[in-house]
């Protein structure tokens, strides 16, 4: 029994690399993140495929991407994003408010209740808001499929269009790491530390939305920022991160789950794309605000990801200490802000 769980995940790390080397190969963005999700989904759809994931690697690579994401930040990090955090949270109020009446605009059009068309269209926060359908009397089903769709479109989309947009950093074309190389190298004794921010998150998952990543980041960029740098992790760690989530990711969405929501795929696959446009003007907008340079703004106002908009960041020039600062504090207020605010109007509807 042992020796074929060992087999199948054998398989499925060999599946989830062929399709990281190819999307390598083809300069497509983030492509040990992207290459793995789409080769898994395609061998679980057209192939007899018993691959499987580990919960377990999953949380270790999510608290790695959150430790490499905040080994990328410095004082100077903080020092620009503070003044902007205003104009910023108003930006994302205002995206999110769209979404809202978008969604709620579109139950005129088809046969489907409030409650799933609002929850269903949140630009993020996905584990939270499938936590808070079923208070809300919402099909929690078909929550986490359009929830999926924005997922997933925002995932292909927005990375393909910053590559084409923006000018991709000479290391691009190799391996997209945040491994912080400005940054000065801790002492080696300092991974006590990472394994203890990885306890740390693992104890708090249930109680902090999305702790895996948002702890141990805030952590070593406190590290950083005070100038006590923590070890820094060789590639392979941060490959491997990419790569399980990849995998995690293809095991996730399925053909039938998008069957069971049948035609309504359709248009909340169109209300994302609007989504992202709408985030595409803000960002700019943004940009013409502050000093924020453009790609960084407009990833950093992309409707969810923030690890892959964080790494796609670092593939096309941007700088992803700050988009991964501000998308953290879009997450927040959806998180935080946005389930009292539903518990207000949603009953008025």
């Amino acid at each position: 029994m042992q020796l074929n769980h060992i087999k199948s995940f054998g398989t499925t790390y060999a599946v989830g690399f062929a399709g990281g080397l190819l999307c390598l190969w083809l300069h497509i963005p983030i492509p040990w993140i992207l290459g793995p999700l789409l080769a898994i989904f395609m061998c679980k759809t057209f192939l007899p495929f018993k691959g499987e994931s580990s919960t377990a690697l999953r949380n270790f690579s999510f608290t790695i991407t959150g430790i490499q994401i905040g080994g990328t930040f410095t004082a100077a990090t903080i020092d620009l994003v503070l003044p902007y955090l205003l104009p910023y949270s108003l930006l994302t109020i205002f995206l999110i408010t769209i979404s809202l009446v978008n969604a709620y605009l579109l139950t005129k059009w088809i046969p489907i209740d409030v409650p799933t068309s609002l929850l269903g269209s949140v630009p993020g926060g996905l584990s939270a808001i499938i936590a808070l359908s079923g208070s809300f009397k919402a099909n929690t089903a078909l929550v986490t499929i359009f929830h999926t769709i924005r997922l997933m479109t925002v995932l292909f989309v927005i990375p393909l269009l910053a590559t084409q947009l923006f000018t991709p950093t000479s290391g691009s074309e190799n391996v997209e790491l945040l491994n912080g190389l400005d940054a000065s190298q801790g002492p080696l004794w300092t991974i006590i530390i990472l394994v203890a921010v990885y306890g740390l998150a693992l104890l708090l998952q249930e109680r902090i939305p999305a702790a895996l990543v948002i702890i141990p980041m805030v952590i070593v960029a406190i590290f950083q920022i005070t100038n006590y740098p923590l070890y820094h992790l060789p590639d392979f760690f941060y490959i491997f991160a990419q790569l399980t989530i990849g995998i995690y990711l293809g095991f996730s969405v399925s053909i039938k789950d998008l069957r069971k929501a049948g035609k309504y795929c359709g248009y909340y696959f169109g209300l994302t794309v609007i989504l992202i446009a709408i985030s595409f003007g803000l960002g700019y907008l943004f940009s013409l605000i502050t000093p924020i340079d453009l790609v960084t703004a407009i990833l950093s106002l992309a409707p969810g990801g923030l690890i892959e908009m964080a790494l796609t960041a670092e593939s096309v020039g941007g700088d992803p200490s700050i988009v991964g600062s501000l998308q953290m504090i879009r997450m927040l207020l959806i998180v935080l802000v946005l389930p009292f605010c539903l518990k207000v109007f949603l009953p008025k509807i």
